[in-house]
C-alpha cells in the first residue's frame, strides 16, 4: 500500500511518518510532503492509495488539497488529521468524502486498524498500476470534458504514451477515448438543453467543449439520434404536457 502524509509542521510531520510507518502493514511505502503543493507533485509520481493530511495549512489547506487531488484523479482515499475537535470540521471533512477523521495526537493502534480496513478494500488485481492510471484518466476526463482534450494532452499531463492511454482506455471501458469523451459531452449537453433554455444551442456546444456549431450538431445527432434544437423542442413539449395533465 502506498501512503502519503501531508503536514506543514516539520517536527509533527516526522512524528507522523514514524507512527504511520509502524502502524502500516509490512511492505507499505510511506512518503511525506510539507505542504499541499508538494503533495500534488508527489501524488503525480506515486499515485498513493491513501493520503493522510492535516487540514490547517497555509496557502492551500487540506480541503483544497483533497478537492484538487480528486478532481484530477490523483488519490481517492483521505484520512484527515487536525488538532481542532470541532463538529463543523468533522462535518465538512465527511462531506468531502474522507475515509476517517482523527484528532492529533494520533493513536498508533487506531491508525493501524484503520489502515488494515482500507487495505482490505483496495483492488487486488495484478495490474494495480494500470488501474491507478485509468482511474486518474477517467476522473480527469469527467472533470475537464468541457476543455480542449486529446490523447496527446492526456499523455503530457499523465506522463504516459498516447498509444498506451488509447489501449488502456479500450481495455478498461470497452470504448475509444474519442467515443467516451463525445458521449460524456452529449450527456451533459442534453442536461443543459433541458435546464438552461435561455442558452443558445451554440453556447451549449461551447460549454461542453465543442466550439464548432456544425460539428456539435453532427456529434449530438450521432449520440442522441436527434438534433439539439429538435431535442430541446421535444423536452419543452413534454414539460407542457406534464403541466397540462397536472
Amino acid at each position: 500500500m502506498k501512503l502519503l502524509i501531508v503536514d506543514d509542521e516539520p517536527i509533527i510531520l516526522r512524528g507522523l511518518v514514524k507512527v504511520i510507518q509502524d502502524a502500516a502493514s509490512p511492505g507499505s511505502e510511506v512518503r511525506s510532503a510539507g505542504n499541499a503543493f508538494e503533495a500534488i507533485e508527489l501524488m503525480k509520481e506515486e499515485m498513493p492509495d491513501v493520503t493522510v493530511t492535516d487540514l490547517h495549512m497555509p496557502e492551500k489547506n487540506g480541503f483544497d488539497l483533497m478537492q484538487e487531488a480528486k478532481g484530477i484523479g490523483l488519490c481517492e482515499r483521505f484520512i484527515v488529521l487536525t488538532g481542532h475537535d470541532d463538529f463543523e470540521y468533522v462535518r465538512r471533512a465527511l462531506r468531502s468524502g474522507v475515509v476517517d477523521y482523527l484528532l492529533k495526537p494520533i493513536d498508533k493502534d487506531e491508525m493501524s486498524e484503520l489502515l488494515k480496513q482500507i487495505e482490505s478494500k483496495l483492488p487486488s488485481d495484478g495490474d494495480g498500476e494500470s488501474t491507478r492510471h485509468i482511474k486518474r484518466i477517467l476522473a480527469y476526463t469527467k472533470a475537464h470534458y468541457m476543455n480542449d482534450l486529446s490523447l496527446d494532452h492526456l499523455a503530457d499531463l499523465m506522463e504516459l504514451h498516447p498509444s498506451y492511454i488509447s489501449s488502456l482506455f479500450k481495455k478498461e471501458t470497452g470504448d475509444t477515448f474519442v467515443n467516451y469523451l463525445n458521449a460524456l459531452r452529449i450527456h451533459e449537453a442534453r442536461k443543459l438543453l433541458h435546464t438552461h433554455r435561455h442558452l443558445s444551442v451554440n453556447e451549449i456546444g461551447r460549454r461542453v467543449g465543442i466550439e464548432n456549431k456544425h460539428y456539435f450538431n453532427k456529434v449530438f445527432k450521432k449520440y442522441a439520434g436527434i438534433t439539439p434544437g429538435a431535442y430541446r423542442e421535444e423536452q419543452a413539449s413534454g414539460s407542457e404536457e406534464r403541466e397540462n395533465e397536472a
